[in-house]
């Protein structure tokens, strides 16, 4: 029985890869946003780097691929688009193979050219890392005759992102709800970005009773694409006595200016006898 597995990812972050048959990856930086009205030319040029264990030998090779962002804030990769806000026809990246060994670091140059040509707001793209070669892990069986082998192959994905012209970066609370789930208590909130760039948040949750902090937890960081929406369901993470109580989630982001804002919504929620 063969089972073929490939790594997968989600913006702006890129876990370690650890199993039996690997060792960690580290790439620097995971996310790269870029700025053109910044640039005093028609281009634009950033790097990463990639590094594998010492005792780990792996071949890389690279390639973009244009990318939406769903509601839920996870990247769907288009491999083939016509879209204007399409990086992938102003990228060139060197090199565009390599090998990891002796736990060197891989420099990996990456230059956006023509980039007067492109849309006013974000244009994006995804850098994929995939290793030329599959490896193979036999997996214990309790039947003899029976052989599982994993086929392991890693794809290591970095979003790129480039703002040009007059973008805005605008987010909004929509809604913020607090249910009941069997004996779980969950939340669910809406978020919005009304401009044509993303807004990438980060925040925290308060738990408030007849006004005392009782509890404080963090919220997932996310990205809501441009004009778009983000959803998400979550549990309250604490066993609450029967009474009433606040749930108040700030959230913070940064606006086109590179200037923190914030996003706060609250919802009144009784958490009864049954809980």
């Amino acid at each position: 029985m063969n089972i073929f597995v490939k790594a997968a990812i989600s913006l702006g972050f890129i876990p370690a890869l650890l199993c039996p048959a690997y060792a960690a990856v580290k790439v620097t930086p995971t996310l790269i946003e870029l700025n053109a009205n910044k640039s005093s030319g028609n281009y634009l040029t950033t790097s990463f780097s990639v590094q594998a264990d010492k005792n780990e030998t792996i071949r890389y090779k690279l390639y973009p691929e244009y990318f939406t962002i769903t509601d839920d804030g996870k990247m769907n990769a288009v491999p083939v688009s016509e879209k204007p806000d399409n990086l992938i026809p102003h990228a060139r990246f060197v090199p565009n193979e390599f090998t990891l060994k002796n736990g060197n670091p891989q420099l990996v140059r990456v230059t956006f050219t023509d980039i007067k040509s492109l849309p006013d707001g974000e244009s994006r793209m995804v850098m994929f890392l995939e290793d030329v070669a599959a490896k193979e892990i036999i997996l214990p069986a309790k039947n003899k005759n029976v052989n599982t082998k994993l086929i392991v192959k890693t794809r290591l994905g970095i979003p790129i992102y480039v703002d040009k012209g007059r973008f805005v970066k605008a987010g909004s609370f929509n809604d913020l709800k607090v249910e009941q789930n069997n004996k779980n208590l969950v939340y669910y909130m809406k978020l919005s970005a009304g401009g044509n760039s993303k807004v990438r948040y980060h925040g925290k949750a308060q738990i408030i009773k007849n006004k005392e902090l009782i509890k404080e937890f963090s919220m997932n960081s996310n990205t809501i694409r441009a004009n778009g929406i983000f959803e998400e369901t979550g549990l309250i993470p604490e066993n609450l006595e029967a009474g009433n109580y606040i749930l108040k989630v700030i959230l913070t982001y940064k606006n086109e200016k590179g200037e923190n804002k914030n996003l706060i919504k609250e919802i009144s929620f009784n958490v009864g006898n049954s809980i």
